[in-house]
């Protein structure tokens, strides 16, 4: 830890400030301190942070000061937005070895006088009647200000910062040393960073767990909602280039952000659902010797905590942060909105053939102006069977458009959320990339458009034409489909479009769901 202090606070410390490099100075273990009457403001440079002391003449060495700033910030922590199995990491990372030194970050006073005037300014914002505790005192501070995220690009509140940097720096590994029954998943000793690779994983663990559920003589509605929520959990862990055994706390995460996540309000009774499935989940994990007895403990103490802190009404930071996503994504849905709805009245036809491969295997739809690009990639690979459990990538004459949270590694210019398919004209083509590896690559061409009348909108995707069944992850791409068709000739059959539109529609679903 680095501590900068100014003069008269390191003669009242009796310590003796040293030079140090000024990088470390933006490091997340390097601090600044100001006074400001009976109070003393610890602030973290990286996340700026705010730990509170009051009456700081009290301290006249350096060793009663560290006690008490380490005493406050604990009081913090439990308060803050961080699985309580953390806490204690966090602070050994900081206090581990404490230096002081007379430098100043560059943004550290700013963020300092910002706080100093709302602590005890003539205009300060504190609600003192309510004689605020000092971690109280710290919270107030920290939800006023937002300072700028270099990951993020925007205001991100004082604590999401805190949380990100925890989330990202520390984690509680289940069985630090895997055993051969681990290896038989196909995990190693570091994280999946591998997309594929973890989808692969996850599918393995899902089909394990659905036998373990019914070998237990669980009704199928129950099998069926634990199944969906320890996809859904696997999908978050992905997210965050994690799997269930990469840290066991992420659950919490993931209680305490799915109603921000999802746009939907839990009741108690969905929440206590929730909890059910994912503590059932452990007990599996447990029961594959994946988790150790202390690791379904950490697992299910963070679910208790995530629970907990979602529905708490004493902390308003949970609340501010989905209040202005929400802000954000009410806006975000009116400009596509307005978009959206000048394409409204358009109908395209299109035809997508699958590239490199004899004899033809292709679709023809009939789809309205305000596809969003997203969708219409949903429904080119449902079309054509792809299961979603690999990247794709959407080319045009002057765009490569991929998922956001999605790195196709093609240079990608722009979002696929944020274009239609009634930009496009007749003629124009486009081409859909699907699975890196296998590239399986689908040609698209507008074969016309067409303005429905004045009062009437496109209507409903509808799926007209087609050859082929379609096509098979993981089996070389289009080489692999040509042998398979020499032994099974219908794949190469004409499609049945009277049978294929209800199961195509149900198809698209699932794929967008998987992939969001």
């Amino acid at each position: 830890m680095i501590i900068t202090v100014e003069k008269a606070v390191a003669q009242n410390l009796h310590v003796n400030p040293r030079i140090i490099n000024n990088l470390s100075l933006t490091s997340p273990e390097a601090w600044s301190v100001r006074t400001s009457g009976d109070f003393m403001i610890v602030m973290n440079n990286l996340l700026a942070l705010p730990v509170i002391i009051r009456h700081p003449q009290r301290f006249n060495d350096s060793r009663s000061f560290i006690t008490a700033f380490k005493q406050e910030f604990l009081r913090l922590m439990e308060q803050a937005p961080i699985p309580h199995a953390k806490i204690r990491m966090v602070r050994n990372a900081q206090f581990q070895d404490v230096r002081f030194t007379s430098q100043q970050a560059d943004m550290a006073p700013m963020h300092l006088q910002t706080y100093q005037n709302a602590l005890t300014g003539p205009n300060s914002t504190i609600d003192w009647d309510t004689h605020p505790s000092n971690v109280e005192l710290a919270l107030q501070l920290a939800s006023q200000t937002g300072p700028y995220d270099p990951d993020d690009d925007n205001g991100v509140p004082v604590l999401g910062l805190l949380e990100n940097y925890v989330m990202k720096n520390f984690s509680l590994p289940a069985h630090p040393h895997l055993n051969e029954h681990n290896r038989s998943y196909g995990y190693r000793s570091s994280s999946l960073n591998d997309v594929m690779n973890a989808v692969a994983v996850d599918e393995r663990l899902l089909n394990d767990y659905r036998q373990y559920l019914q070998n237990r003589g669980k009704s199928d509605q129950v099998i069926d909602r634990d199944l969906d929520v320890a996809d859904d959990y696997f999908s978050f862990c992905d997210g965050y280039e994690k799997t269930i055994i990469d840290d066991l706390t992420l659950v919490y995460n993931y209680l305490i952000h799915y109603e921000e996540a999802t746009a939907t309000r839990l009741t108690a009774t969905q929440l206590r659902d929730k909890c059910v499935a994912l503590r059932e989940l452990g007990c599996f994990m447990r029961y594959q010797r994946l988790f150790s007895a202390a690791d379904f403990d950490q697992f299910v103490q963070a679910i208790s905590q995530g629970a907990n802190d979602l529905v708490t009404t004493d902390r308003d930071y949970y609340f501010q942060r989905l209040l202005r996503n929400v802000q954000n994504q009410v806006q975000d849905q009116r400009d596509a909105f307005t978009v959206a709805r000048r394409h409204s009245r358009q109908r395209y036809r299109l035809t997508v053939t699958l590239e490199d491969y004899q004899p033809a295997m292709w679709r023809q739809f009939d789809l309205g102006g305000d596809t969003r690009l997203d969708s219409l990639c949903y429904q080119i690979l449902a079309s054509f069977r792809a299961n979603g459990s690999h990247l794709f990538a959407l080319q045009d004459q002057k765009h490569n458009y991929q998922l956001p949270i999605f790195d196709s590694g093609l240079g990608a210019q722009e979002s696929l959320l944020a274009h239609w398919l009634g930009e496009y004209q007749p003629g124009d083509e486009l081409l859909l990339t699907y699975d890196f590896g296998d590239s399986w690559r689908f040609k698209i061409k507008i074969d016309a458009v067409t303005a429905e009348p004045r009062l009437r909108t496109a209507g409903p995707a509808k799926l007209l034409a087609g050859s082929g069944r379609g096509i098979i992850d993981d089996i070389g791409g289009t080489t692999g489909l040509a042998e398979v068709a020499k032994d099974d000739p219908t794949v190469d059959r004409p499609l049945s479009i009277s049978g294929e539109q209800a199961a195509w529609l149900k198809r698209t679903d699932q794929l967008k769901k998987h992939y969001r």
